[in-house]
């Protein structure tokens, strides 16, 4: 049978069971043959249903932009470490001191306002605490004392820097102005006190101390009033304020390894994000304050706060070190990456866990601050 007369077949076909139906409508029986209209009248079309009229929908993601601004960090590529500033998409390296070698184990804070930069420095064996002005590359010596001074952290307002000292003879919270004038101790205890964070909100100082017989987390205010956030039988230290002031990250420690934790500025409402110890770096808060960044052997998790998600950024033969930086639009983060026995620079894109090596060079590169 040719195709032609198979459709003359099938037109035979339909007038036959259209006739059919019809006689059945005639005698009351057209339930389920309804057509739809009188008897001889064209059926009205039957309207498309929702479904049959909505193209289905593809989510595209949303495109990432380029990375901007610029990351601040420290490397021995010119013979003694220094501060380099690159841009976020690794084109153009300049560097930003050349006096007193920076301290490597300590990482650069950024002022509040993002103009300056402070940092530990070592001259002549005296390691003090120093502030680069970003745009015009002057230093200024904040500190000059026999003894270590580290770990600066400047206040809300820029005008004063918190640091611990060792200039007498024991570890101590002390407290400068940014221009280095009106020193003023904090606290003075035999059990050795560490690490400020000054709050961004309020002149509160968060440290660590042993003065209990282990490391213990405690607020000091400038007037001196001293309160007591943990007393764990096993340590507790890193912490880290949330943009808002209002919670504090820290790591409790079991042996060498450590769980992520959340405290109220007040101590209460001890919350842990793991329930299982990890050799965690740092916690880091993102910009809007609902992720916290934490940097383990191999991997750096992610946990955001409002959902209870974990996101985790790894690349195989990349092991991250110390704490990771957020940028400024909480897109991407810059961490110090151990590869290939070499210590570089790496982006991460948060969302497509995409790893770009960025101020590759000779030598050591670490410690990254991300700036505008």
């Amino acid at each position: 049978m040719n195709p032609f007369a198979r459709k003359q077949l099938n037109a035979a076909a339909l007038t036959a069971y259209l006739a059919f139906a019809f006689a059945l409508g005639a005698c009351g029986t057209t339930d389920e043959l309804d057509l739809g209209g009188a008897a001889g009248a064209i059926p009205e079309e039957a309207p498309p249903t929702e479904a049959a009229n909505v193209n289905p929908v593809i989510e595209t993601p949303t495109p990432i932009p380029p990375a901007e601004g610029r990351i601040i960090f420290t490397s021995r590529r010119d013979g003694q470490t220094d501060l380099y500033m690159i841009t976020a998409d690794g084109a153009e390296t300049v560097r930003l001191t050349t006096g007193a070698a920076v301290e490597e184990g300590d990482t650069p804070k950024l002022s509040p306002d993002g103009t300056k930069v402070a940092f530990v420095g070592t001259v002549a064996e005296n390691t003090d605490i120093y502030a680069l002005d970003i745009a015009s590359r002057a230093i200024t010596r904040i500190t000059d004392a026999q003894g270590r001074d580290s770990s600066p952290s400047w206040s809300p307002d820029g005008q004063r820097i918190a640091f611990e000292s060792f200039r007498d003879g024991n570890l101590e919270i002390y407290v400068v102005n940014a221009d280095g004038s009106n020193l003023i101790r904090l606290t003075n205890d035999s059990g050795g006190d560490s690490n400020p964070v000054w709050s961004p909100n309020a002149n509160d100082i968060i440290f660590s101390s042993h003065r209990f017989g282990n490391s213990d987390l405690f607020l000091i205010g400038l007037n001196g009033f001293l309160s007591t956030l943990t007393t764990n039988p096993e340590p507790d230290n890193n912490a880290a304020w949330s943009p808002d002031g209002n919670f504090i990250a820290y790591l409790a420690f079991r042996g060498e390894l450590s769980n992520l934790c959340l405290i109220a500025r007040d101590g209460s409402n001890k919350t842990c994000l793991t329930d299982f110890p990890v050799k965690f770096e740092t916690p880091v808060w993102s910009p809007d304050g609902l992720r916290i960044a934490v940097a383990s052997e191999k991997e750096i998790h992610i946990f955001n706060r409002a959902t209870g998600e974990v996101v985790y950024l790894s690349q195989e033969g990349v092991a991250p070190v110390g704490a990771p930086a957020w940028s400024p639009d909480g897109l991407r983060l810059v961490f110090q990456g151990l590869s290939n026995r070499e210590m570089e620079l790496y982006q991460a894109v948060v969302q497509t866990n995409e790893f770009t090596q960025i101020a590759a060079a000779p030598g050591f590169d670490g410690k990254p601050i991300w700036i505008k």
